[in-house]
């Protein structure tokens, strides 16, 4: 053999001598070689780990194997054990005989275990690739046996007696996966499982890399749980950066600290923390307690909501206590920016994420958690699960800051008040805790002091203290007043409680900026005694000062305020508050008693910015609303009389001082004009009378009226040039005027000086002012507009988007027309109403004002009908009453929100009990029909009718509002479209239908017809009311209530439907079966459709048809629907073929004929024609007399939707096709006449 470079006669490798340093460098590679191929095992082990994402899986890093890959089932443990190799060298059989001697000394011992190669190298054609392959033939098979047999015979110690070798190759794998993808692939696996953003991915891939590497090290397991907390760890390190400021908003809550005062500051009426509740400080209030904690297990969030000093705070602290052991405590200490909300999220999912049950105080709603319902609304999205919430909220801040509540899936409001029966409970928990002032021996005495207000903390604090809270507040404000900082101080409650008690928060530098009265103390270590003290409460984070307690502060202002007026104090607040807080602020303003006209006086002068008006209509709005509530609280016994006797919003519409018009001799007197129709209508008797009783509202003395006057004073002194922010001036002008029609501004500007800023301004702001020019100045208004009289009906008509306005002198008269769109056809009576009122407004001067819509005369578009609602033509009598809808509107809304409820899930137990005492009421009515079928005696049957009808009248009369349905300064709460009216027509019709049913039962020929159109109209408002009501459950837990209770409702009203007919058309008899009703009514049901099917027969030979399997009804009306094959409905001689050949549907039962097209496939074209048989049949009549003129006034067919209605009307399966998103060729102004 001839020896090569390097090696020797024996075959011995020989070192050989390097030239340089670069070919001795180049020769050590060894060591490069090792780490590739242990950074393919690294890479891979941390992939493997982040794809296994079951709890059942966990892995030995360097075990037996590499990896060994262990997953338990039941008590038993399936393991896997897998080796890694890499190369960049093609390998070939003799490369595996070592990792087979490794994987056959783990098998021989337990023959169960499972092994896999995992590598990247290039693999030679042969025995190795038929094994990898799973492709082994008889001669490799010999090969790998031989393998083995040497492996066998340099080991006979080793257990062969369980040997198999085709079992032990069915237990082994082969995977190949390339090490240039890991790094990506761990990458994936983060994200998906993890929802890791790529932004900042190689964070935790390095951090799940060193994980793996101390674990290859141990040699010790990794379980998913350990990667979960590592994943977790890493995103809390992340969020403590500046990216993620959600750590400065929550805080953990910490029982485990005592308190360190003994209790004192508890028991001095500061608000309790969590340390008061470990150290046993308030007395346990069991039974709402045990609310509170079920409260927090059946529902996602968790409302207190009751009047200041009820112990929400404690009652929350003392349930989050109690459910320790299970929920891991948080609380929310801000939540008032959108654009943070992800951030709370994110922190939150983090910590369910490490496998805690979270449990979230938001303690004291206020306008820093004005979002807090959308947090929830993301909670919901982003968590589902593993997290709860507590809100506690004042009455009048629940109010202002719930917001909308229908996204809220779980909310449960509970009302803590004190009762006797827990006040001598509390005396004798106190007693017993030797907690109980020597001078209280008996509970009688001190629950009378406080029986009135019934508020907590007043009865704990004098059964603490021996004395009433005012009493102490006295003394403690007393010994404040001699120390030598008395004065600075008291200034500063002041200001704080008097906010405080307005629901508004102070800034602490806004409070120093305004300090009149100086210490010798820094003002922050003033603050500081102060809240040491138990005085005020100043929040470092967020920079706010505020009052200990609601009651505690309003004890100081009317302590402090004792001999100095409480204007000043106001006065001040006005100048610190933040804009967004000015409408509540006003508010309550009318609950104090301030010197008037001085007062409002200055704070005109306090708001005034000439380029910002804006707050002056915050004020007053927030004055009115407060104005309305004072009145409001005052007769509050008459108007829930009101609405008992279900005339409340009547009512308040006619107390409302904004229902006249004396300028256009307009009033509205609706129960007067009800009771002139309905003389003998005892309620309508009963709610004038009720109306007479009320004192008016007198607005000369209200505060809102004294704060216009001083408003008017400032602006009618200023030129219309001088006004910058024209469009508030506007808005604050009509407020004042309506007011008082005497504070009118409009003798202040030349009305030619408005209208050369015109185009600047909206037409809301032009109108408004024309109209007050007009009430101020009628003789100086005319003289101008006869003047401009076309330049104003051309800007009438450019901003109305109008067609044409013009006027008809005979009849002094204005008229305007427009363009209706197709695709707003639907909106003709909004669109006509909106036009004439800024024309009237801009023009009040005509007796008429009409409108009108114009339709297209292009094509078959010309048949399009534009809807009688377009056209109007309404006296200004009827306009004018709009001018005041913004204060009849705000004047209602205060009045009506005292009547709604508390949260969507109350509103939807509500009507989920009307829906089932109307399906109970339906069954005993089914009953009583029976009964008299059979020709037997009602007996009790009818006492059980007239009781559950009873119930019923008695559950539906009143107010029963949605959760912040219409509020003032708030935004509508997010309903299905129609709410309403759908539920009006379903429950309206059905109520209609049991006060009528005695006319069912009696046969009257004439009292028969009411109830059943009644009925008839149930039945057909049924499914869109359950419609409505199934999109609102949606987002709540009673989708299965729902559900059931819908199918309930089908079944019974249906029943009752058929009861009735068949009992119209039968007489009693013995041999009566209530089985035969249904067989009755199809049989009734199909012999009117043949009749419809007969009078078509003619059509039905010349095209092919399709006749439903029932037919469908909207309110009174009954529709009968038919599908055409390939119909052309854009053809109008079709269209006549098939006017004439469907005259003889006229003798039919339906009120519309609807005709469908389809194609071969089965699709229905979107649009539909429907004609009713009044047209057929006057087209019938025409034909038959020859007199066309009777079809001057006649509709043609006309286009609608096709509806799933429609289509569940038939048994063969339509699909609508989708309308094209490219809508008809709009006319042009040409084509309109």
């Amino acid at each position: 053999m001839k020896v090569g470079k390097g090696t020797n006669k024996k075959g011995k490798k020989v070192a050989v001598r390097k030239a340089n340093i670069k070919e001795l460098n180049a020769s050590r590679d060894g060591g490069q070689i090792a780490l590739r191929g242990y950074s393919y095992q690294f890479l891979y082990s941390c992939y493997l780990i982040l794809s296994s994402s079951s709890p059942n899986i966990s892995f030995q890093l360097e075990g037996i194997e590499d990896i060994d890959y262990i997953k338990q089932e039941n008590d038993s443990s399936d393991i896997t054990h897998i080796q890694l190799k890499y190369s960049i060298n093609k390998q070939d059989a003799g490369f595996l005989a070592g990792v087979l001697k490794n994987f056959l000394e783990a098998y021989l011992i337990d023959p169960t275990r499972k092994f896999q190669l995992v590598y990247d190298f290039p693999v030679a054609t042969g025995n190795l690739s038929k094994l990898l392959f799973s492709n082994l033939d008889e001669k490799s098979c010999a090969y790998w046996k031989g393998v083995i047999a040497n492996i066998r015979q340099n080991n006979p110690t080793w257990n062969w007696g369980v040997y198999d070798f085709d079992q032990f190759i069915s237990q082994l794998s082969f995977k190949k996966i390339e090490k240039s993808v890991l790094t990506t692939a761990i990458e994936k696996a983060l994200m998906q499982t993890y929802e890791i953003t790529t932004d900042n991915i190689s964070l935790f891939a390095n951090s799940i890399k060193i994980l793996c590497f101390e674990k290859m090290e141990q040699r010790s397991y990794v379980t998913k749980s350990e990667v979960d907390a590592q994943i977790q760890s890493v995103r809390i390190d992340i969020s403590k950066g500046p990216q993620n400021p959600a750590h400065s908003w929550i805080r953990k809550l910490d029982y485990t600290q005592k308190g360190i005062d003994g209790g004192r500051s508890f028991y001095e009426g500061k608000k309790a923390t969590p340390a008061d509740i470990a150290s046993g400080f308030p007395i346990e209030r069991p039974d709402l307690e045990k609310e509170v904690t079920h409260s927090v297990g059946e529902n996602t969030v968790t409302v207190m909501k009751a009047s200041s000093g009820q112990g929400k705070t404690t009652l929350a602290l003392r349930a989050v206590y109690l459910l320790r052991d299970e929920y891991t405590p948080y609380q929310l200490l801000c939540c008032d920016e959108i654009k943070e909300l992800g951030n709370i999220v994110q922190y939150f999912k983090a910590r369910i994420q490490l496998g805690e049950k979270i449990l979230v105080l938001i303690d004291n709603l206020d306008q820093h958690f004005c979002q807090w319902n959308r947090l929830v609304s993301l909670m919901q999205s982003e968590l589902h699960c593993h997290y709860k919430l507590i809100v506690t909220s004042r009455e009048m801040d629940w109010y202002h800051y719930s917001g909308d509540l229908s996204n809220i899936a779980s909310l449960n409001v509970i009302k803590p008040v004190l009762k006797e029966k827990e006040a001598v409970e509390l005396f004798h928990r106190f007693k017993e805790a030797k907690q109980l002032h020597p001078s209280i021996t008996d509970w009688r005495g001190a629950w009378k002091k406080v029986s009135e207000r019934q508020l907590l903390i007043e009865y704990v604090y004098l059964l603490t203290h021996g004395e009433m809270m005012a009493e102490r507040i006295g003394a403690q404000i007393s010994e404040i007043g001699q120390s030598s900082s008395g004065k600075a101080k008291c200034e500063i409650l002041r200001k704080v409680c008097f906010a405080d008690t307005c629901g508004v928060k102070l800034s602490v530098v806004g409070l120093y900026s305004n300090q009149t009265e100086k210490s010798d103390s820094d003002f922050g270590e003033l603050l500081k005694s102060m809240e040491s003290e138990f005085l005020v409460h100043v929040d470092t984070e967020s920079g706010y000062i505020e009052g200990l307690h609601p009651i505690r502060s309003k004890h100081v202002v009317e302590r402090l305020h004792e001999f100095l007026p409480i204007d000043n104090t106001a006065i001040s607040i006005l100048k610190m508050a933040d804009k967004v807080d000015l409408p509540i602020l006003f508010s309550h303003l009318p609950e104090f008693a301030l010197n008037k006209e001085t007062f409002f006086c200055d704070a005109v002068e306090s708001l005034w910015d000439e380029k910002d008006l804006s707050n002056y209509i915050s004020a007053i709005q927030g004055l009115f609303s407060g104005s309305v509530m004072q009145y409001f609280i005052s007769n509050r016994a008459e108007f829930d009389d009101a609405d008992v006797h279900g005339g409340l919003f009547m009512l308040s519409t006619e107390m409302c001082p904004f229902t006249v018009f004396k300028e256009f001799g307009v009033s509205l007197d609706t129960l007067d004009k009800m009771r002139e129709t309905f003389p003998n209508n005892k309620n309508l008797e009963y709610l004038c009378q009720l109306r007479d009783r009320i004192p008016a509202c007198r607005l000369q003395e209200t505060y809102v009226y004294v704060f216009c006057d001083c408003l008017y004073k400032k602006l009618h002194a200023i030129c219309f040039d001088e006004i910058k922010d024209i469009t508030s001036y506007a808005a604050i002008s009509e407020w004042i005027y309506n007011i008082n029609p005497e504070f009118n501004v409009s003798t202040g500007f030349p009305l030619d000086d408005l209208w050369s800023k015109q185009e600047k301004l909206t037409l809301e702001c032009v109108s408004t002012l024309m109209y007050l020019s007009y009430c101020g100045n009628r003789e100086k208004y005319m003289e101008f507009v006869e003047r401009n009289l076309k330049s104003i009906l051309t800007y009438l008509k450019q901003e109305t988007k109008s067609h044409r306005v013009f006027i008809d002198s005979e009849k002094n008269a204005i008229h305007v027309e427009y363009i209706l769109r197709l695709r707003n056809i639907e909106t003709g009576n909004e669109q006509s109403v909106s036009r004439l009122k800024s024309i009237c407004k801009a023009l009040p001067i005509f007796d008429l004002y009409c409108a009108d819509a114009l339709k297209p005369t292009v094509n078959l578009l010309s048949a399009y009908p534009v809807p009688d609602d377009a056209h109007k033509a309404m006296p200004i009598r009827n306009i004018v009453i709009m001018f005041h809808q913004n204060l009849t509107s705000l004047w209602n809304k205060t009045i009506m929100s005292n009547y709604e409820f508390d949260t969507v899930t109350e509103w939807l137990d509500y009507w989920f009990g009307v829906r089932e005492k109307i399906c109970l009421l339906a069954d005993k009515c089914c009953a009583c029909m029976d009964k008299l079928l059979g020709g037997k005696p009602l007996g009790g049957l009818a006492r059980e009718v007239d009781q559950l009808h009873e119930e019923l009248i008695q559950m539906t009369t009143g107010e029963k509002r949605y959760p912040k349905e219409d509020r003032p300064f708030e935004k509508k709460a997010v309903l299905p479209e129609g709410l309403e009216r759908k539920k009006g027509e379903y429950f309206q019709s059905i109520q209609n239908f049991f006060n009528q049913f005695a006319g069912i039962l009696t046969r009257d020929e004439q009292k028969r017809r009411l109830p059943m159109a009644n009925l008839r109209a149930a039945q057909s408002a049924l499914v869109s009311m359950q419609d409505c009501f199934a999109e609102v459950a949606a987002d709540f837990d009673v989708q299965e209530r729902q559900r059931v209770r819908c199918a309930i409702e089908e079944r019974s009203i249906k029943r009752l439907t058929m009861c009735c007919s068949y009992y119209l058309e039968h007489m009693p008899s013995k041999y009566f079966d209530k089985y035969q009703i249904k067989d009755w009514y199809d049989r009734h049901c199909r012999k009117e459709r043949r009749i419809a099917e007969e009078a078509l027969s003619e059509l039905a030979s010349k095209y092919s048809l399709h006749f439903p399997d029932q037919i469908y009804t909207i309110g009174l009306l009954r529709y009968y629907p038919i599908v055409v094959d390939d119909f052309d409905m854009t053809s109008e001689s079709e269209m006549i073929k098939w006017l004439l050949g469907s005259i003889a549907f006229a003798d039919a039962p339906f009120d519309y004929l609807v005709i469908l097209s389809a194609n071969d496939h089965k699709e229905i074209n979107p649009t539909a024609w429907q004609a009713s048989r009044q047209m057929l049949a006057d087209v019938k009549k025409t034909i038959e007399s020859e007199n066309y003129s009777l079809l001057e006034k006649q509709l043609i067919p006309s286009p609608v939707d096709v509806t799933a209605q429609m289509l569940d009307c038939f048994a063969r399966k339509y699909v609508l096709v989708e309308r094209s998103n490219v809508e008809a060729e709009e006319p042009s102004i040409d084509n309109m006449k």
